[in-house]
């Protein structure tokens, strides 16, 4: 396997800059990079999936790790870079955006749940989120820097003005830890914020419930006017009347009056099944 060059060495041997419509911040520190590896307890028997290797900072340790490696890069030339660094028998290279990447195909052809790392760019860290709350049963661990805010918001608990949507629905369906904060200087270009890694593991079993896309599209009903109460914002969702839904409130003892940012994961989880049952 070829060295894996630092991010400056890179882009001055081929005088090219990053990419700024691809949000590129490389990781320029081996230290870090090793301890986000490491964070992810990497088992001889499983599949890796790593979102935007880049020049290979988290790559470099992972690669001997696992039962099979598979990469996804959109950048055409970053994938040529990795091409001739990865020669390994198990590892995969796709080039393509990771929010259209298949997770459940590879889990369910390697008969395994995934574990998945990622240096993630800003402007992708929710909608993948989403991508893989969406393929819960293909995920069993994850661990992402992103950017120290949406971090925040992703480990929020109930009542904090940074909890909102993905805090429920990472509450419902995972367990969230906040590792450590990375300074902007660890990176080529440095950003203008800190980042932060986090480590999610996924349930083992999906909760009892109406199932992913009913829950999302309701606590998202009740966020989308965070001052509205329940009653107010939730009114005509999935076409119930007020009758209904009030209903629904008295079953799962939740006041009516309050608002979404004061229910935790598992009132929005009871309250989605009472509201289910009662189509």
């Amino acid at each position: 396997m070829a060295d894996f060059q630092t991010p400056a060495e890179y882009f001055q041997n081929r005088g090219t800059r990053p990419l700024k419509h691809f949000g590129q911040h490389f990781l320029a520190q081996p230290a870090t990079a090793l301890k986000i590896v490491e964070s992810a307890q990497i088992e001889a028997d499983d599949a890796v999936v790593e979102i935007g290797p880049g020049l290979g900072a988290l790559t470099r340790f992972i690669i001997g790790k696992g039962e099979s490696f598979h990469l996804v890069e959109v950048d055409r030339a970053m994938v040529e870079y990795l091409t001739q660094r990865t020669s390994a028998e198990n590892t995969t290279i796709y080039r393509q955006d990771a929010l259209s990447f298949d997770f459940q195909s590879i889990s369910s052809t390697l008969k395994k749940r995934l574990v998945v790392l990622g240096n993630l760019p800003y402007n992708i860290s929710s909608p993948l989120l989403f991508r893989l709350l969406e393929d819960f049963p293909a995920i069993d661990r994850a661990v992402f820097m992103v950017q120290k805010e949406v971090g925040i918001r992703f480990a929020a608990s109930a009542g904090s003005k940074d909890y909102g949507v993905l805090s429920v629905l990472l509450g419902v369906y995972s367990r969230v830890a906040k590792l450590f904060v990375v300074g902007p200087g660890q990176f080529h270009p440095p950003p203008r914020v800190d980042s932060m890694v986090l480590r999610i593991d996924f349930f083992k079993r999906a909760p009892e419930g109406p199932g992913f896309e009913f829950l999302r599209k309701l606590v998202s009903k009740a966020f989308q006017q965070r001052r509205k109460t329940l009653a107010n914002s939730l009114c005509g969702v999935f076409g119930l009347s007020s009758e209904v839904l009030q209903k629904a409130f008295e079953a799962a003892g939740i006041d009516p009056k309050r608002r979404a940012e004061t229910l935790s994961p598992h009132e929005f989880l009871v309250l989605a099944r009472l509201i289910s049952q009662a189509i």
